[in-house]
């Protein structure tokens, strides 16, 4: 009776040892066993390889049903814009209609710029610039039939202890005056998908060649005195901006920071630091440089708002 007790504790012992040992089925999913050619009993194994002579290996294993598909994921940020195709040829000039209506009195001796002027029978814009000494220079630039692009030449999001001392420039880049009547700068934050005027500009605006236009914050404080305010505060890590023509249509933009918006130009220019004031600001270098890569395209430094850069 003794003996009896002593094999089927051995027996047990056996059977735990080789069940903590083995994994059945193993990591793949896969059932293994040892099938003894004679007799054809079977002997659950955790791989094919121990099996012994005058044993057949077999495996098995079973895949449930297909479970749903998971949910779509995250969009992925926008790709680089392609570069600007050629400008095209300049049509015929069409036949001149009849004079209009006089427009509004001027306000001040500053409103000349951007207004039509002749040299000979060539058209241009009047241009008004000041020395050192408070005088002023006026010139008919010839071309104003020609290009005026506009850009976002700089901007600022504010200071240290003053974060509402901030600005947007745009600049004319071209040889024509640019009449920006009813165009609009938007502000989006750092993935934001909807616009926050900043300011829609009045009927007549007009921008000389080589001029900028200030779009001053809240608490601006710079040496020249902004054209036009704006309430609305720019994020410090991450937004964009973007000046729109009168139909709504993106003229040009930029973001700044890990912005993902559809203002980012190629890849976001790097935020500007909230330094004490003067603070700094994201400028393009030289003016109005554009290669629709906003992190090319805008350097941090010194503000130099309603100025050249």
């Amino acid at each position: 009776m003794r003996s009896k007790i002593l094999v089927a504790l051995a027996i047990a012992a056996v059977a735990l040892a080789g069940a903590a040992y083995a994994a059945i089925p193993d990591g793949n999913g896969v059932i293994h066993a040892c099938r003894k050619l004679d007799g054809g009993a079977l002997r659950a194994v955790a791989k094919a390889s121990a099996c012994r002579s005058g044993e057949r290996a077999l495996a098995w294993n079973q895949q449930g049903v297909r479970g749903a598909t998971g949910p779509a994921g995250a969009q992925g940020p926008a790709g680089q814009m392609g570069p600007a195709g050629p400008t095209g040829a300049t049509g015929a000039t069409g036949a001149q209609g009849p004079p209009g209506p006089p427009g509004p009195a001027l306000a001040s001796f500053d409103s000349l710029a951007g207004l039509g002027c002749t040299i000979g029978s060539q058209a241009g814009a009047i241009s008004i610039a000041y020395d050192g000494a408070g005088l002023a220079q006026i010139k008919c630039i010839a071309g104003a039939g020609g290009d005026a692009p506009i850009r976002i030449n700089e901007f600022s999001v504010g200071v240290e202890g003053a974060l509402g001392d901030e600005f947007v420039e745009l600049v004319n880049t071209g040889t024509a005056a640019a009449d920006l009547s009813g165009w609009k700068l938007v502000y989006r934050s750092g993935a934001g998908t909807s616009d926050v005027s900043l300011g829609t500009l009045g009927d007549g605006t007009m921008l000389a060649p080589g001029a900028f236009f200030l779009f001053g914050g809240s608490g601006y404080s710079g040496a020249h005195a902004a054209d036009k305010s704006f309430s609305a505060g720019l994020a410090s890590a991450a937004g964009g901006v973007a000046i729109k023509d009168a139909d709504g249509n993106i003229v040009d933009s930029v973001g700044w920071g890990d912005a993902t918006n559809a203002f980012v130009e190629g890849t976001a220019a790097a935020a500007p630091t909230i330094a004490p004031a003067p603070g700094k600001s994201d400028a393009r270098h030289p003016n109005g440089h554009d290669t629709n890569v906003n992190s090319a395209d805008f350097t941090i430094g010194d503000p130099t708002p309603g100025a050249a850069n």
